[in-house]
């Protein structure tokens, strides 16, 4: 029988409309519907970007990449996507790569860095899909790739877009990536020292004299979240420098949590305490970027 390759490639989802918002909402906080007020805030941002975030579309996008740089090393595989909290889901999209009879697929989750959270909760939506529809089918997921070499040279190339025409020793780089929930250090969690690990080679790529990291995003779940916050970094640091980039090594694609949090957020805490404030780019469809995980997928498929 010759074998079916399958891509399946999986991000968090965003809402297409602003009507989807509550049912996007709903799904994140375990089917427990928001309160008004919280609805509202949430519908206010994605309108301030002007209207629901286009990480639906990029992930798509990226996804055609990877899927064409597969094809250009000889391993021709049906393109999936599936999202953590909305359709289509991870898991009813493997069930349909089982209708279509896939025999051998290499999941790559949009996230560099490994948490129980994130990457681990995107593997379990899919293999238990695949348990549930086809166990033979043979699923391999990517678990990281946060130094990935390519990866690491379009960061540094976004950052030093914009350092350009400032004294480096008068600015501060912020790497961030989304927090989570404090409880993952006392299971071992590696995320914190692998986002670290993303935000080291960066720095060390363009030789940054100052340069630190920070958490984004927390939600208001009542319990500690991981630190400190980007804005509270912004506000500790404003008396020491005159320039501030904000770079997320996090997020891979435009999203509430880039357009937002640090485009609108981290720009108006700047322009409170008198920062000259810049955005790095996210890599969004970067075809080396897009290549290089082909490769890693090439061999996984292997």
């Amino acid at each position: 029988m010759p074998k079916k390759h399958a891509l399946l490639v999986m991000h968090y989802g965003t809402p297409s409309s602003i009507d989807d918002v509550l049912p996007y909402y709903t799904h994140i906080r375990r089917g427990r519907p928001p309160e008004p007020e919280a609805l509202q805030d949430l519908i206010d941002r994605y309108q301030s970007i002007g209207g629901p975030s286009p990480l639906s579309h990029i992930s798509e996008n990226q996804g055609l990449a990877i899927q064409k740089s597969l094809k250009a090393r000889g391993i021709d595989a049906e393109l999936y996507i599936g999202a953590k909290h909305t359709h289509p889901f991870v898991a009813e999209v493997v069930e349909q790569m089982a209708k279509d009879g896939v025999t051998d697929a290499v999941g790559i989750v949009l996230a560099p860095h490994y948490s129980s959270y994130s990457v681990e909760a995107y593997k379990k939506y899919a293999y238990d899909s695949r348990d549930k529809n086809a166990p033979e089918m043979k699923l391999s997921v990517l678990e990281r790739w946060g130094t990935l070499p390519a990866f690491i040279e379009a960061v540094a190339n976004r950052v030093q877009d914009q350092l350009n025409g400032w004294n480096a020793e008068e600015t501060l780089v912020i790497f961030s990536a989304h927090s989570l929930p404090q409880r993952i250090m006392a299971a071992g969690d590696p995320y914190p020292e692998e986002l670290m690990e993303t935000s080291k080679l960066v720095a060390e790529n363009l030789n940054l004299p100052h340069w630190t990291f920070a958490y984004q995003s927390a939600s208001t779940t009542g319990e500690p979240w991981l630190g400190p916050d980007v804005l509270e970094v912004i506000s500790a640091e404003a008396p020491k420098y005159k320039n501030i980039v904000c770079c997320t090594v996090g997020f891979v694609s435009d999203h509430l949590e880039v357009l937002y949090d640090l485009g609108i957020e981290a720009r108006d805490r700047c322009a409170e305490l008198s920062l000259n404030f810049r955005r790095a780019e996210v890599i969004n469809v970067d075809l080396t970027v897009m290549d290089a995980l082909a490769g890693i997928a090439a061999e996984m498929f292997e």
